[in-house]
């Protein structure tokens, strides 16, 4: 039997970094697949770890993340992106074997760090192997394939990860675990089919550069807009499934259902949604239209509290497809500005500086949404729903003065001095 893509996905598909890196991404994130869906009971049935401890440790894991990004930056622009992932994905697969070994949360709480801050730099340095292996014109495109990689690989890990649920032993989240390093492994080997890189046009390889994007305001302020975007995230995985179960008539069946919709949606559509991200002004009109589309699904997600069941499950449903198609342009628009607003000198610690960012977005979330919607229902979400906007409307000019800071961006001269080294 031939499967055959959408259109849109095979033509993201044809370069062959892309084809390379979508397979060393599909073995890394069914791993990935495997571990979040088991970790929880992995800490809690074998580890012997408490909830509130499992929170614990991941929410300082998470803060661990939002470091990493930079200084692995920083090693990748003067190492090379390439071998920096190899480096770290092994690193990453040592680390997570330990969870075989930890027997109590002060044993399992730095490994968890160390893991973690190893997960979130290792992603920051593939966003420079990504901006250094392919053409500027490539970048989104492929970022959005990958992603759409990403989805599949987690799914399929997730679907295998019932093997271990069913069984329910330690013997089988142990099993999971050493599948899970392995996918490492794999991943790290794949990652030499990557075709050689070259230096970016225009530019050398960014020895003296330092930590530069840090005195970079308007890339930092774009980063920080993209990070608030980010927390559309602690709101499909945390604050969807508790809004439904406490405070909606729908059926707890709603919860997988919405969860499957946006996996699927963002497979078949993420890679059309990015196209026209080529240019810094449409990227930041891509990402008013995300953030709009967040803040309406916000809306309706606090309009569902009380309603009869059938009428709740179609808000929410309508929430979820409203808030995904956000999602994808969303991120396009920030990868197209996270790219084309980088110094290409400097791509390693720029894409640590943007990826800090999405860390944070990641740990702030699960917050945001408690403290708002969950907390003091429609009003709640009509403030978190106004954040969103405002972070959506704040990103056309914040893109225009980052774009007057750059000597040229996309081939458009300009007589602006360059960001600050």
């Amino acid at each position: 039997m031939t499967i055959t893509l959408p259109r849109s996905l095979a033509d993201a598909a044809g370069h062959p970094v892309i084809r390379a890196l979508s397979a060393v991404t599909l073995v890394n994130t069914l791993g990935n697949g495997l571990l979040m869906t088991t970790g929880a009971l992995l800490f809690t049935r074998v580890v012997g770890m408490t909830a509130s401890q499992v929170g614990l440790a991941l929410a300082l894991g998470g803060v661990c993340g939002i470091l990493a990004g930079i200084p692995l930056g920083r090693v990748a622009d003067r190492f090379g992106a390439r071998p920096t992932v190899v480096a770290l994905l092994a690193v990453e697969a040592v680390l997570v074997l330990g969870y075989t070994q930890v027997h109590s949360f002060w044993t399992a709480l730095p490994l968890i760090c160390a893991v973690m801050f190893v997960d979130r730099g290792e992603s920051a340095v593939r966003g420079a192997l990504i901006a250094k292996a392919l053409p500027p014109d490539q970048r989104v495109k492929g970022r959005a394939f990958l992603r759409s990689v990403t989805n599949v690989g987690i799914s399929l890990g997730a679907v295998l990860a019932s093997l271990a649920l069913v069984a329910d032993t330690p013997a089988a989240y142990r099993t999971v675990v050493v599948a899970d390093a392995v996918t490492f492994v794999i991943a790290a080997l794949l990652l030499l089919r990557v075709p050689a890189l070259e230096p970016a046009p225009g530019g050398e390889r960014a020895d003296g550069r330092g930590f530069g994007a840090l005195t970079d305001v308007p890339y930092v302020v774009i980063t920080a807009l993209a990070g608030a975007l980010v927390m559309l995230q602690g709101v499909l995985e945390i604050g969807l499934p508790l809004w439904v179960t406490h405070q909606t008539h729908a059926p707890r069946a709603l919860i997988s259902a919405a969860m499957l919709l946006n996996t699927v949606m963002v497979v078949l559509l993420q890679v059309r949604l990015s196209k026209g991200s080529d240019d810094p002004g449409r990227a930041a009109r891509m990402a008013l239209r995300a953030g709009t589309l967040i803040a309406v699904g916000c809306v309706l997600l606090g309009l569902s509290k009380g309603l009869p069941a059938w009428t709740a499950t179609l808000l929410v449903l309508a929430a979820v497809a409203v808030m995904t198609v956000g999602e994808m342009l969303g991120a396009a628009g920030s990868w197209a500005l996270g790219f084309d607003l980088a110094d290409e000198r400097a791509q390693g610690v720029y894409q640590g500086v943007f990826n800090t960012g999405f860390a944070a977005g990641l740990v702030l979330g699960p917050l945001a949404v408690t403290q708002t919607g969950l907390r003091f229902g429609l009003t709640g979400w009509l403030v978190l729903g106004g954040i969103f906007l405002a972070t959506a409307v704040a990103f056309v000019p914040a893109t225009r003065w980052a774009v007057a800071t750059r000597p040229s961006v996309m081939g458009r001269p300009s007589t602006a001095t360059g960001p600050a080294a």
